[in-house]
């Protein structure tokens, strides 16, 4: 039988004596920092001070006392003592989140009280003053509620994402000829492997498994010519685009996409979806862009973010007309 544990002790109320309170009953003020005790990763407990602006949990002060009216005497976190009927406040909220757990067993990282009926994820809290054993409330505490964004460590994943490099794939004419040819198309591709969904590494906060995925969406390429020192053609750089948004990329055993038939000879330039034609002697330094869909995953939760553009290592050939770049006859 698994069972949602809240941790509540006995109502801390009155005492009716005569039609009032209990004779003599004050009021008792104590102080001290607001807690909150919370779960992480893999079931352990932790307790903290440290509660953000902005956040459900950040009570206390002179100003947000909690208060409680003692059944039975007992003594404050602060060393104040108080008797049955008094009513005590205090500056220290109490905050303990709940695990739901089979009999007998130890939490563990599925046993956080886990709500995912609304937008996002949101975890279950006992409300108490001065110490756990003076039961207030429960409060459902979001996601993106400050004390545990899991955004910002997001944020870390994605300043540091890498992807697998894309290897830029070469025409074979590079291997008959020793580079690309005047006016013959170069057909831009990389090798297949890069193109796979792939996984950030994983981060964990305050109870939260985090990770980024991603897939790719678009693949362009940044082509660069630099002329031949004594020719006169001019230099240039353009985008060339290949694969487009919701077009699906087919592979052969070297490229992706897919080498085709090309033409016998074309313009200089771009000449078509990855596809570009030297316009002389000299260099080209070409570079794979992919776009990636990224999504964020925390604990069964996904959410869109912000796409991502991953630069392939550069890959310079020599260009030229038949005669020029012929090193293998």
């Amino acid at each position: 039988m698994v069972a949602v544990v809240l941790m509540q002790f006995p109502p801390t109320r009155a005492l009716a004596v005569d039609g009032g309170e209990e004779q003599g009953a004050t009021t008792v003020t104590s102080s001290g920092r607001s807690s909150v005790t919370y779960y992480d990763h893999l079931g352990g407990l932790h307790a903290t001070t440290t509660i953000a602006e902005g956040s459900l949990m950040r009570r206390g002060g002179e100003s947000d006392r909690c208060q409680f009216v003692a059944a039975v005497a007992g003594t404050t976190t602060d060393g104040t003592a108080f008797r049955p009927g008094d009513t005590v406040q205090s500056t220290r909220w109490v905050f303990s989140e709940q695990v739901s757990i089979a009999s007998g067993e130890a939490p563990g990282p599925a046993s956080i009280v886990t709500d995912h009926s609304g937008p996002v994820p949101r975890r279950l809290l006992t409300v108490s003053c001065d110490s756990s054993q003076h039961f207030l409330d429960t409060l459902w505490v979001s996601m993106t509620d400050p004390f545990w964004d899991p955004r910002p460590s997001a944020r870390e994943l994605r300043n540091h994402l890498r992807v697998l490099d894309p290897v830029m794939f070469t025409n074979p004419v590079v291997h008959e000829w020793g580079g690309l040819v005047t006016r013959f198309p170069a057909w831009l591709a990389i090798h297949p492997s890069a193109w796979v969904p792939q996984r950030s590494p994983v981060a964990t906060y305050r109870g939260w498994t985090i990770h980024l995925f991603t897939e790719p969406r678009t693949l362009d390429f940044r082509v660069v010519f630099t002329p031949a020192a004594e020719s006169e053609i001019p230099a240039s750089a353009v985008t060339v685009e290949c694969v487009a948004e919701h077009h699906v990329a087919t592979a052969d055993a070297s490229a992706l996409p897919a080498l085709p038939e090309l033409p016998e000879q074309t313009t200089p330039g771009v000449n078509g979806p990855c596809m570009w034609t030297p316009p002389g002697p000299g260099t080209v330094t070409i570079q794979a862009l992919i776009t990636y869909d990224v999504t964020l995953w925390v604990n069964g939760y996904s959410e869109a973010q912000p796409r991502y553009t991953w630069t392939g290592p550069p890959a310079t050939f020599a260009t030229g007309v038949l005669a020029a770049v012929n090193t293998n006859r």
